[in-house]
This record gives C-alpha cells, sequence and structure tokens, in this order.
C-alpha cells in the first residue's frame, strides 16, 4: 500500500523546548537556579583541589568535609567521581540557560542525589549544614512555576495531569 504524492504520512516535529520571544527576559528564579548550580559545581571543584592541596589545615574541619578530604587523597575513583558531579551541574547550569527541560531534570537528580546525602550526614551526625541549607534552596527554586514553565517541565493546561484525580 502507498500514500498518494500528495498527502504527507507525519507530521512536523513540535520544538522540545520553546525558545522565550526576544525581548523577554528569563525569570528571576530561573537566574537564582542556575548560579546555585554554577556555585556547587565551583564549590565541588575547589573542595576537591583544597583537598588536595591543603592537607592538614583546620579548614577542612572547618568546612566539614574530612570524610571527602580523606576519599579524595585515597582514591582517585572519588576524585573522579566528584569532577563530573561537578560536571554535571555545570551542564545543568547551560541547559538551564538554554531552557532545556534536560538542565530541570539533572538538576533535580542531581539535588535529590545531595539531599539523600545530606540526610544519611545529618543521621550519622556529620552533616555539612552549608551544602544542606543550599540543597534545600536548589529544591524551592526548581519547584518554582516560573522555573518549570520556562523549561517546560510542568504539565500543559488541559491534560491529564493537571487535573485533580487525573481525570478530564
Amino acid at each position: 500500500m502507498r500514500d498518494s504524492p500528495g498527502r504527507t504520512t507525519m507530521t512536523p516535529m513540535d520544538v522540545a523546548s520553546p525558545q522565550p520571544e526576544p525581548g523577554r527576559r528569563r525569570p528571576f528564579a530561573l537566574l537564582i537556579l542556575i548560579g546555585l548550580m554554577l556555585f556547587k559545581g565551583v564549590l565541588i571543584v575547589v573542595m576537591v583541589l583544597g583537598a588536595v592541596a591543603l592537607s592538614d589545615l583546620g579548614l577542612v574541619r572547618a568546612l566539614r568535609i574530612e570524610p571527602i578530604a580523606l576519599a579524595v587523597r585515597g582514591s582517585t575513583a572519588a576524585v573522579v567521581l566528584l569532577f563530573v558531579l561537578a560536571a554535571t551541574l555545570f551542564v545543568s547550569a547551560i541547559a538551564l540557560l538554554a531552557y532545556r527541560r534536560s538542565g530541570w531534570l539533572l538538576a533535580m537528580v542531581t539535588t535529590g542525589v545531595f539531599v539523600a546525602v545530606d540526610i544519611m550526614g545529618y543521621v550519622e551526625g556529620t552533616a555539612n549544614y552549608f551544602w544542606m541549607a543550599l540543597n534545600i534552596v536548589t529544591v524551592f527554586y526548581l519547584n518554582q512555576r516560573e522555573v518549570r514553565d520556562s523549561v517546560t517541565a510542568a504539565s500543559a493546561p488541559g491534560s491529564e495531569a493537571a487535573q485533580p484525580g487525573g481525570r478530564q
């Protein structure tokens, strides 16, 4: 069976993340979120470099990164893992800057992992409250409606997810 030459079988695909209209400013919450992701990525890189360079200074104890410093000094796998986490945060920030949903998803997943690590640290009594506060603020901004709408992560009005109980 063949289609007629004048009839198309496929419709054009929609753009994955629509670009904002020219002249429209980025939402303030999105800019804050991008800044937080970049800041956390830079902090991880500085923490790794500091753990390698500052062997026994009181700064490591003051920042409560002793377990990380020991892991960094004892294993190259820890260094690689931390650099991959930092790179993921940077990629997330760049994708958010480009209004990509993947940036929002990366930010949400990495922040979820960080919050889980924060909870484990709290239970063990080794919590880093500064990092925990950064993650709480990040979760707050990730869930702002203007951020979700700008990266098309929020459900569209009229869809099943937007209706109470999932009914139309």
